[in-house]
């Protein structure tokens, strides 16, 4: 019962929710013709106090202030007319259904601990995901045009009082490039006549399909339940397997199917709704010791073109990477926003940190041949090029213009949010109710 209420409350904050609670309705507060309800708050705290291990009224204090700005943002939004695509709303909540779908075990569990039909669910919910949107649009209209130049970035840190200038600890500028072994033709050749060899033994000489997953699949986790994935809704599987699984009627096999895995046959078991089970046999074309030859060759070359100064490290990373994680941002690892390029020391991963700890800054390390993340296992040569170091400081414009810039940028934002909310909440009738309008952030809002 305990886990069940547990997932109640994470679909009720996450979702949204109209739930019968043992939280009597009340209002708490007005916004123009928006109410905010005592319940609202509830599950927002009940919410909050489980994330944070934190129980106090402050924290009540706190959600009422959030829900007052969020509903002055989405009447504002509603006088601008600012447009929300019917679209968009049905995309967001067909995302969360399958997010929780795929969470506590399909579609058929979520309607029974929500107590209603997906349909029903979505109808309940579909104002409240609108009006998030509509308050996320007011908002990036509020901040759009929020920009910070080289002055502001001066002047916020003149204003900073010296003995209270950020300390940062030791940081690098640390970048890499992966370059994964590219499959060759005959590896391709191979798996695919290779599967097309199990579709027909399964479809002309009776084998069974089970049998020849448990076997042969490269999938090890379904091939010990003989190839079965289980339930599964749209958008959880890669294009080219789902758009194969759906249109398939129970016990069919599907053709041969290639997708970025490699390549699958398909067995349908049943269909429920807007979900499908389903067996595949999935068979990976194999990586050849020439094939992993082939990708050092490459990253001796790039080596060899980034000294002789033809082509930067970070252009050389955006054109070649694999690692789709680093590579828009020139290899650079733990990149922040605004460029900032800096990695404080110790958020280094252990490796990370004896790779640093041997190279001087401007060095580029030897290739060396990784294991990549992931069940397949997949391999892979990494080098790395130490651009900077820094050692544990106060701030200052010098190193830390970066930091110092996404610093001034946040404030601005924060300080043209509240201007925003401070003339705009003057505008509309605003009423508090019972002990959280002794709040003190919410005293002003309440209109004398």
């Amino acid at each position: 019962m305990r886990m069940k209420k547990v997932i109640i409350f994470c679909l009720m904050a996450i979702l949204g929710s109209t739930i019968k609670a043992q939280v009597v309705d009340e209002i708490v507060a007005v916004v123009a013709d928006k109410i905010i309800l005592r319940y609202d708050i509830e599950i927002a705290y009940e919410q909050a106090a489980r994330e944070s291990g934190l129980t106090h009224d402050s924290i009540k204090c706190l959600i009422l202030e959030q829900k007052l700005i969020e509903n002055l943002l989405i009447i504002k939004a509603q006088v601008d007319s600012l447009p929300i695509s019917e679209e968009r709303v049905d995309a967001e909540l067909d995302e969360r259904i399958r997010y929780f779908a795929q969470q506590y075990g399909g579609e058929k569990a979520l309607e029974e601990i929500y107590g209603k039909s997906i349909s029903d669910i979505k109808a309940s919910n579909r104002e409240r995901i609108k009006n998030n949107q509509l308050a996320s649009a007011m908002m990036a209209k509020i901040t759009g045009n929020v920009k910070v130049t080289p002055t502001d970035i001066k002047n916020f840190f003149n204003e900073i009082p010296k003995d209270s200038l950020p300390y940062f600890s030791a940081e690098v500028e640390l970048a890499q490039i992966v370059i994964e072994p590219k499959i060759s033709k005959i590896s391709k050749q191979a798996a695919l006549e290779k599967v097309t060899e199990l579709r027909r033994r399964i479809v002309e000489d009776g084998d069974k399909f089970s049998t020849l997953a448990l076997i042969y699949s490269d999938d090890k986790l379904s091939a010990m339940k003989g190839g079965e994935l289980g339930y599964f809704g749209r958008g959880m599987m890669v294009p080219e397997f789902e758009g194969a699984a759906f249109r398939l009627k129970p016990d069919s096999i599907s053709k041969v199917i290639e997708t970025k895995y490699g390549y699958h046959i398909i067995q349908a078991i049943q269909r429920k709704g807007e979900e499908v089970n389903a067996r595949h046999i999935l068979i990976m074309p194999k990586i050849y010791s020439s094939d992993i030859e082939l990708a050092r060759e490459k990253v001796d070359s790039l080596i060899q073109i980034i000294k002789m100064d033809s082509l930067s490290f970070e252009d050389a990373a955006k054109k070649n990477s694999d690692d789709e994680v680093t590579k828009n941002s020139g290899g650079f690892i733990g990149s922040g926003g605004l460029g900032n390029t800096h990695i404080p020391v110790d958020e280094l991963s252990k490796e990370l940190n004896i790779n640093v700890q041997a190279m001087e800054v401007g060095d580029i390390s030897e290739p060396e041949l990784i294991t990549l993340p992931g069940p397949d296992q997949k391999k892979a040569w990494r080098v790395f090029y130490l651009k900077s170091e820094t050692p544990p400081h106060r701030a200052n414009l010098v190193d830390d213009y970066q930091k110092l810039q996404s610093m001034a940028f946040n404030k601005k934002q924060q300080t043209t949010r509240q201007k925003w909310i401070e003339r705009y909440r003057k505008q509309f009738y605003i009423q508090v109710n019972g002990p959280l309008a002794e709040c003190p952030q919410i005293k002003d809002w309440i209109q004398k």
